[in-house]
C-alpha cells in the first residue's frame, strides 16, 4: 500500500498591484481561525491582533497623520486623516478612501472629495499664517533697571 500526499490548497490567488496577503484572526474567541485576506500596502492593522467575528468585518486603515491644537483649555480635538477601506461596506467606504476623524466623527471621501479637503485645509493654513504675522512681535519690551530709573528721576525726564 503506497501513501499519497494531496495538497490541500490550491495555489494562492493572483494579487492586485498595491496589495498583500496577510492572516486575520476570524471567528468565536473560542473558535476562532487564521484565513488569508487581501490587505492594501497603505494598511497598518494587524489583523490578527484586531480580531473579528466575521470576515466581512475586516477593515483598512493607514497611518493617521494627526493635528493637535494647543490649547491652554482642557478639551482640545484632535483630527486624524488615515487612508481607509471597508470592503463590506456600501458608498464611498466600499473602496480605499481618506477617513477624516474629528472627535470620533468619521468623514470618508474619494479622490475628488480628498483633494477638496487638502485644497481646503492648504487655504486654512494661509489663512492663519496671514493672521498670525499681524500679532505683535514677542520679544518683551527692555525692562529698566532701578538705577535707570533713579536717574530719569534725578534728571527730572518723564517717560
Amino acid at each position: 500500500m503506497q501513501n499519497t500526499v494531496t495538497p490541500l490548497a490550491t495555489a494562492l490567488p493572483e494579487l492586485k498591484p498595491g496589495f498583500r496577503l496577510v492572516p486575520a484572526k476570524v471567528g468565536k474567541p473560542d473558535a476562532a481561525q487564521i484565513v488569508w485576506v487581501e490587505c492594501p500596502d497603505f494598511c497598518v492593522e494587524d489583523h490578527v491582533d484586531e480580531h473579528v467575528w466575521n470576515v466581512e468585518d475586516i477593515s483598512h486603515s493607514g497611518a493617521p497623520a494627526v493635528l493637535n491644537l494647543a490649547s491652554d483649555q482642557s478639551a482640545g480635538l484632535p483630527i486624524e486623516v488615515s487612508l481607509s477601506w471597508w470592503p463590506s461596506s456600501d458608498g464611498v467606504a466600499s473602496r480605499p478612501c481618506l477617513a477624516v476623524d474629528i472627535d470620533r466623527e468619521v468623514a470618508v471621501y474619494g479622490r475628488t472629495g480628498a483633494l477638496a479637503v487638502a485644497d481646503q485645509i492648504a487655504a486654512f493654513a494661509e489663512n492663519v499664517r496671514r493672521l498670525a504675522e499681524t500679532l505683535p512681535d514677542e520679544t518683551p519690551a527692555p525692562v529698566p533697571s532701578q538705577a535707570d530709573e533713579a536717574l530719569r528721576r534725578v534728571r527730572g525726564v518723564t517717560a
